[in-house]
């Protein structure tokens, strides 16, 4: 999945993905395996796959959250985009497997005697009785009168419960449930199914069609109202506290970057250093100055930020423009953003000349402000 991006066209990125990339890759040890065994597997792979769609639709941009992630995940027939989560799937692959099998599986296992249904199979079915209280599952407990189409059965039931509960987890606003409706309309999904030809007009920009994913499922689109990347300067962060005293310091985050990551808020914590620190000391090292800033920032903040559902992004640079390595990644998101949001790519390095010009410009205006006033 992670090689997706080199495509640079989330038309033909989204297509594979839901094609042959997604849980299909999974499907056979799903149908195969009990749920209890593959939990961990799921887990991992269901990151993978959030990654790869949120990087589709708003490519490391922000206000990709459950809400969105939910949505996707259902089939195109709820709604979703039909990159179906392989932690659903796996509730109800194994029971519908072994009860569309049981025929054959009797032919194969006939001289082995029994016929008794196995404590695999009751003990997979019990968990997903707990999943769908409302769904009647007597038919699967007697191999004659299990329903010969038990995947699509129990699939269907699992999604309309996962529908109906959407509105009430997430407290969907009145627009947002309009939406919602809206897709689970007949036809609303049929272009998802759209191979991108360009002599037939099939194709759309990569800008155009992230922009109609991010409509349909809610992301902000317009800088007029709420920009690409939403940010407020010197927001008040009363829950930063100082770990010695105990007490909130009531200092504001230099950066507020909302939704940031998982819809979750970033707080960014801008630290400039001199990379001439310990230069006194034993075994100097050059780049240590700021590398031992990002650390001290991550000690005393980070917690907190995650504690109060934050996330914490320390920005250490130093006089000279380097860059620590959670300012790099920041920025290289930012660069990502920038140009999957304008029709016109712009330079690789164009971020990052920025941040750096303002570095130092920064600089020397302090330097000036402390001359004597005889040598100016």
């Amino acid at each position: 999945m992670g090689c997706l991006t080199h495509l640079r066209d989330p038309q033909s990125e989204l297509l594979l993905l839901r094609s042959c990339m997604g849980v299909a890759k999974l499907l056979f040890g799903l149908r195969t395996c009990q749920p209890s065994f593959v939990g961990e597997a799921v887990s991992v792979f269901d990151k993978g796959l959030r990654n790869a769609i949120e990087n589709i639709v708003v490519c490391g941009g922000a206000f990709f959250g459950d809400l969105q992630w939910r949505l996707t995940s259902l089939p195109t027939r709820f709604g979703g985009l039909g990159i179906c989560s392989a932690e659903y799937a796996s509730s109800y692959a194994f029971v519908a497997s072994r009860a569309q099998s049981w025929v054959l599986q009797d032919h194969i296992l006939r001289e082995c005697g029994g016929g008794l249904l196995d404590s695999d199979y009751m003990g997979a079915l019990d968990n997903l009785h707990s999943s769908l209280p409302n769904l009647d599952l007597d038919g699967f407990y007697i191999k004659d009168t299990a329903p010969i189409k038990a995947q699509r059965i129990l699939a269907n039931a699992l999604y309309g419960e996962i529908v109906k509960t959407v509105e009430e987890k997430f407290a969907l606003s009145t627009r947002q449930r309009a939406v919602f409706e809206c897709l689970r309309a007949p036809h609303a999904q049929d272009f998802l199914s759209v191979v991108p030809i360009e002599g037939l007009g099939q194709c759309k920009s990569a800008v155009e069609y992230r922009a109609i994913h991010k409509y349909r499922l809610m992301v902000s689109l317009f800088p007029v109202d709420d920009p690409w990347i939403s940010t407020k300067k010197e927001a008040s962060v009363n829950f930063l506290t100082d770990p010695l005293v105990g007490r909130s310091t009531l200092r504001p985050a230099d950066i507020l970057v909302f939704g940031w990551e998982g819809g979750k808020h970033a707080c960014v914590d801008l630290t400039g250093v001199s990379p001439l620190v310990g230069l006194r000391d034993h075994g100097f090292v050059a780049g240590q100055a700021i590398t031992k800033a990002e650390a001290a920032k991550v000690a005393k903040h980070e917690k907190a930020c995650i504690k109060n559902q934050h996330v914490f992004i320390p920005f250490a640079f130093d006089t000279f423009g380097a860059l620590a390595p959670d300012a790099v990644r920041f920025l290289k998101r930012v660069q990502q953003v920038v140009n999957s949001n304008t029709a016109h790519v712009k330079g690789q390095n164009f971020v990052f000349s920025r941040v750096g010009f303002a570095i130092q410009k920064g600089i020397p205006a302090q330097f000036v402000a402390r001359l004597p006033a005889n040598s100016l």
